[in-house]
């Protein structure tokens, strides 16, 4: 990861002032496969060493090659459990020719940051880097050490943090909490904040790949050996599903949190949510937000397909990826058992693709949390706090089975459909002043939790 960052003289100072133009100016250099990762020198550890602050590299090269972990330690007086700030260092892939930039210049322009990963998730990173510089320089006491941490190839389901939790254990022994990506703040038209997200709980990747096999032969004689049909027909099933909605506890308090910031009816509707969804206007006008009817329920998105690789082959396989989110609580077994009653067809083959990690779900009455609700409320009084889920996978789940109280969050103020267009998807970029917002963010979380 190599991040020219460019800092205030001193960093603390700059911290609580402002000088986004001073912490904001940084470049996010990222490889254009998200199986090739930084080599070690990307890291910057020099940069850590510079600032006083330890750091190491752990290498993960069973993983592949050029692959590692960054694992740095901000020292405080030990009185009590350490904080760690998480980010991952890979991206997902781009195609260039979508892109108005390269996309992997980290160029500034229009008073934004250019680049895959800006919003997921080197910005975050980038915060949580200079936060730390900045408490160190501010010469501040700290009761609790700051953990900093990049892993690699979180985006191929948590690899590199799953081979840092079994491999260095005792380098998270103290650590009591930990914060890595997570949920989105809400802006209202105007970018003032109405509530910022901290996730405490995630739905768990269940991917499955779907494999028929058939006899090859001319695609100008056509047979019944194709395997083409039976898997089209079978990812129609699906496709024609419709999961049942399941309001979970902590989505029950997320919808009677962010109730007050509507108008009637839905005010109503969002603070029953249960009731609500019985009736027919209510549960349209829910379910037509895509974040919400995702955490209301499983859900499975075709996002793969493949068969002959010439257009007059009718081919040996078939084979289809669909990407399975599921609900914390909802059994694996159970619902495997639910695709292939949908399918109906032991011609079809299921296979479970990547790690699919244990619920997660992390208190709030915590010192950590309490922190954050102050920094927020510092920044925006108007605003609160809540807990929505979190539909996409992070690392949270491998820390959390250490014990370790793992929040979701961002330091932003990004537009909803900033995010939306972005993250994953073509011109991803973040603001400079979000960048400077962010670290003064996370500078202030971690002095109110020590």
């Amino acid at each position: 990861m190599r991040l020219r960052c460019v800092a205030a003289s001193d960093a603390g100072d700059a911290a609580r002032t402002g000088a986004p133009d001073r912490l904001g100016r940084t470049r996010p250099r990222v490889p254009d496969r998200p199986r090739r990762l930084p080599s070690r020198q990307h890291h910057q550890p020099s940069r850590l060493d510079r600032e006083g602050i330890e750091a190491q590299i752990l290498d993960t090269t069973e993983i592949g090659p050029n692959r590692a972990n960054l694992y740095a330690r901000l020292r405080g007086s030990g009185s009590k459990k350490a904080i760690a700030l998480v980010h991952h260092i890979d991206v997902v892939p781009v195609n260039p020719s979508s892109w108005s930039v390269d996309a992997f210049s980290g160029t500034t322009k229009d008073g934004y940051i250019w680049g895959r990963g800006a919003i997921d998730m080197k910005g975050n990173g980038i915060a949580q880097l200079m936060a730390m510089i900045a408490l160190k320089r501010s010469g501040a006491p700290l009761a609790r050490d700051i953990v900093f941490i990049g892993n690699s190839d979180e985006e191929l389901g948590s690899t590199g943090a799953i081979i840092f939790v079994q491999r260095h254990p005792e380098l998270l022994r103290d650590v009591e909490y930990l914060i890595t990506e997570g949920a989105d703040n809400v802006l209202d038209s105007t970018g003032k904040v109405m509530y910022f997200a901290v996730g405490v709980a995630e739905k768990r990747t269940f991917w499955q790949r779907l494999t028929v096999n058939g006899v090859p032969s001319h695609g100008s004689r056509p047979t019944k050996q194709n395997p083409v049909p039976k898997l089209v027909a079978a990812l129609y099933k699906i496709s024609q599903y419709e999961s049942p909605l399941r309001v979970t506890p902590g989505v029950d308090k997320f919808f009677r949190d962010i109730a007050r910031t509507f108008a009637e009816p839905q005010r109503t509707w969002l603070s029953n949510v249960r009731v609500a969804l019985e009736n027919p206007r209510a549960r349209e006008w829910i379910l037509s937000d895509v974040t919400w009817n995702a955490i209301l329920r499983n859900t499975i998105s075709l996002t793969g397909l493949t068969g002959s690789n010439k257009i007059n082959i009718i081919p040996a396989v078939a084979t289809a990826e669909i990407d399975v989110r599921l609900l914390p609580d909802q059994d694996t077994a159970e619902f495997m058992r639910t695709l292939q009653r949908i399918v109906g067809d032991t011609a079809v083959h299921f296979t479970h693709l990547g790690n699919t990690k244990a619920p997660l779900e992390s208190p709030i009455d915590t010192d950590l949390f309490r922190a954050m609700e102050r920094a927020a409320h510092e920044r925006e009084p108007s605003a609160f706090l809540t807990t929505p889920m979190e539909t996409a996978a992070t690392d949270r789940p491998t820390y959390r089975k250490l014990g370790i109280t793992t929040y979701g969050f961002s330091p932003f103020k990004i537009p909803r459909v900033e995010i939306q267009r972005g993250m994953h998807g073509n011109d991803e970029r973040l603001s400079v002043d979000n960048v400077g917002y962010g670290v003064r963010f996370y500078y202030d979380i971690l002095r109110y939790a020590q």
